[in-house]
């Protein structure tokens, strides 16, 4: 055997480089050739590796005594075999050499899926066996070569390449005793498919060429290696732009249409999973009534609707149960009239959406002109260009003289005037459905505590048909506070009758009282003579009185044990009402206060100088200033949970103003035809009195259902 490999060290078998055709050559260049190329062809310490990391066995893992069995250079048949090696039984085709070696030197491993070469010049993946048809010998120093060999098709026996036996002149490959590998036959048409598939991606998106994956027959990729000859890695483009990901492929192709998985949701038990969904805001429920018939169900559970409405009560989203009763309109399932309903006996999503609709009426909207103008005597034309979110107005009319003050609650409206009296009005229709007296000048101020006819969940069947008993208190140009006791009467099928009396009348003052606030525990009146005075709400005793305006006082607020008052001289303060010192001095304003509105910490204050300011109520710091009056601001509303604030002027327009922003929302001109004098708001509607002796109501809430709302 010995003999043998130094014979084969010996031999001199012509072959072509890499890089040339095939052309007869005479001896002398075939040995300066052979000798050129043996300084050139450096081992394959890793002959042959994969791009998805499949080692194969390469030259360097096997004895340096061995390397003549990878590239033989005599003819198998002149070789000497033992007992059966002859027929080859005992060699075993190596991946990675073009040639058999021993089977004891060999390891089974599994076949790359694209194998690649070191040389530059040869690659499995591109290699034609039609044009390669010869054998590469070895340089005789051990060194092996690799020899490219015609493959025969049929069945595997031995894993690795053929060898084949060679005439030293002809260049005529002879059949080897070894049987070729069906693998590599098979893998050298259908390898560059793969390679194409996995750059071009799957059947759908074969238009759209992936950039992260070279092509075979781009001779401009190049890969990188080590410094011991493998393939670098971790430098090479990833297939799809995702580290370690192999998607969108002929191979593997996956149908996005499909739906995999398990539904969670519809597994958990029916409480659970609606306390899932409880966190949800309102796009993610609506996208649940769209996943299945499963999820639309739980979507559409009125607990659900519930929670929902709930996380808008920072917005000052707000509902009272007890006035279920009032209505049979209401959204209720089998309430009686005699009892408060259960939170899940409502109807959450009608209520929800009514609430939202509301919402929106209020905003203003690109589809329609930030002002409207609301007077009889605007032209017919004018007017259709309001769009139907308009709020629909409806004037009051029945007092002598100047209205100066209201307020209102759910069901009613109660207005003081310059005609000395009091009148309580229907929201809904606008009929008056009482007229008190008791002042002997005109009635400037005037509050009552708000919905008072509304009983309590522990309230029994006589206390639903004994009257309901109410608080007011009236200021006027006489120096007195009245204060009064309202009843209702319920009427059936008929609105409350209301009915009232002086209870006491408050006499400290030695000018009109121009202002009055109230709260469970204090009256808060102003006046003319540039004094507060605080009485106590239960005895009706005077508990302090705050002295520091150099001017007439012409509106306060209450919150809490704080009051603040405005005045005429310019001046803003903030009281202690329990310990009567001045706390704060607000300046700011140009001209005299005209009116004032404290809540939360937010103090509205609206002025002579057409002003309208912002200011917190801690430091005293001016938050806004708002712009847009062209006259004195004589009455201001806020809510300081939707950032809502409406302003009434004397230029006879209505303004409605974002907080948050400090921008106008909405205007209503033609309301009425002379000064405003006072105006409030709440959900759905405002309403504001006047120098032309008429209320109106600017109803917000046409065609929807908002007896719950507060």
């Amino acid at each position: 055997m010995a003999a043998l490999f130094d014979a084969s060290a010996r031999a001199q078998i012509p072959f072509p480089t890499y890089h040339e055709q095939l052309e007869p050559q005479d001896d002398t260049a075939h040995e300066h050739e052979h000798e050129h190329e043996a300084q050139a062809t450096p081992r394959f310490s890793h002959l042959l590796t994969s791009v998805l990391g499949s080692p194969f066995l390469t030259t360097s893992d096997l004895p340096a005594d061995a390397d003549t069995a990878y590239a033989p250079s005599l003819p198998m048949d002149r070789m000497e075999y033992d007992d059966d090696a002859g027929n080859g039984s005992d060699m075993e085709v190596v991946d990675g050499a073009f040639g058999s070696v021993p089977r004891s030197f060999t390891i089974t491993r599994p076949t790359s899926p694209t194998p690649s070469f070191r040389t530059e010049t040869f690659s499995i993946v591109n290699w034609n066996p039609e044009s390669y048809n010869f054998v590469l010998s070895g340089n005789g120093e051990g060194t092996p070569r690799c020899s490219i060999a015609l493959l025969q098709a049929g069945r595997r026996t031995l894993s690795g390449y053929p060898s084949s036996h060679w005439s030293s002149r002809t260049f005529t490959p002879s059949p080897s005793p070894i049987k070729a590998s069906r693998s590599l036959t098979i893998g050298m048409g259908f390898l560059p498919k793969i390679w194409d598939a996995l750059r071009e991606g799957s059947p759908g998106k074969r238009s759209r060429r992936r950039p992260s994956i070279p092509t075979w027959r781009d001779s401009s990729f190049e890969l990188e290696y080590h410094s011991d000859g493998s393939i670098d890695y971790s430098s090479m483009a990833p297939l799809d732009g995702e580290e370690g990901e192999l998607i969108d492929d002929e191979a593997c192709f996956i149908d996005v249409r499909a739906i995999t998985g398990m539904d969670i949701v519809s597994h958990l038990p029916l409480e659970l999973a609606l306390h899932l969904l409880s966190f949800l805001d309102l796009p993610s429920v609506l996208a649940c009534l769209r996943v299945s018939r499963n999820w639309n169900q739980l979507a559409r559970d009125n607990s659900v609707w519930r929670a929902l409405f709930s996380l808008r009560e920072r917005d000052g989203w707000r509902v009272d149960l007890r006035r279920t009763y009032r209505d049979s309109s209401v959204s209720a399932r089998r309430v009686p009239h005699t009892k408060i309903p259960a939170p899940l006996e409502i109807d959450w999503y009608d209520i929800y959406r009514n609430r939202q609709e509301l919402h929106r009426r209020w905003s203003n909207y690109r589809s329609a002109g930030l002002s409207a103008d609301l007077s009889d005597d605007a032209v017919a034309e004018e007017k259709e260009v309001a769009k139907p979110w308009e709020p629909k107005v409806m004037r009051i009319s029945g007092h002598l003289d100047s209205v100066y003050c209201l307020e209102f609650d759910s069901s009613r409206i109660i207005t003081g005037s310059r005609d000395r009296t009091i009148k309580v009005w229907s929201l809904k229709t606008g009929k008056c459905l009482a007229t008190f007296s008791g002042h002997r000048g005109s009635v400037l101020c005037l509050k009552f505590d708000r919905d008072w006819d509304i009983l309590d969940d522990d309230a029994t069947a006589a206390d639903y048909a004994a009257p309901r008993k109410g608080f007011m208190v009236s200021g006027s140009s006489d120096c007195t506070v009245c204060v009064w006791d309202l009843y209702a009467h319920h009427v059936p099928g008929q609105e409350p009758k209301i009915t009232a009396e002086v209870k006491a009348v408050l006499r400290a003052h030695g000018g009109g009282v121009l202002d009055l606030r109230i709260d469970s525990r204090w009256i808060v009146s102003c006046s003319k003579d540039a004094l507060i005075r605080v009485w106590d709400r239960d005895t009706l005793e005077l508990h302090c009185t705050l002295r520091g305006h150099e001017g007439p006082v012409n509106a306060v607020g209450l919150q809490g044990n704080r009051v603040v008052s405005a005045s005429g001289d310019g001046k803003m303060i903030l009281w202690d009402v329990a310990s009567g010192e001045r706390l704060r001095t607000f300046d700011g304003h140009d001209r005299g206060l005209a009116c004032i509105e404290f809540k939360g910490d937010l103090i509205v204050s609206g002025s002579n100088d057409c002003k309208i300011k912002v200011w917190d109520a801690n430091t005293g710091t001016c938050l806004r200033t708002l712009t847009g009056h062209d006259t004195l601001v004589r009455a201001l509303s806020f809510d300081p949970l939707s950032g809502r604030l409406v302003s009434g002027s004397y230029d006879k327009t209505v303004k409605v103003w974002d907080l948050h922003s400090g921008k106008m929302v909405r205007e209503f001109r033609g309301c009425h035809i002379s000064h405003i004098f006072d105006v409030k708001f709440d959900h759905c509607r405002i309403v504001s009195t006047s120098h032309d002796r008429k209320i109106v109501v600017l109803d917000f809430s046409e065609g929807l259902d908002t007896t719950l709302f507060v």
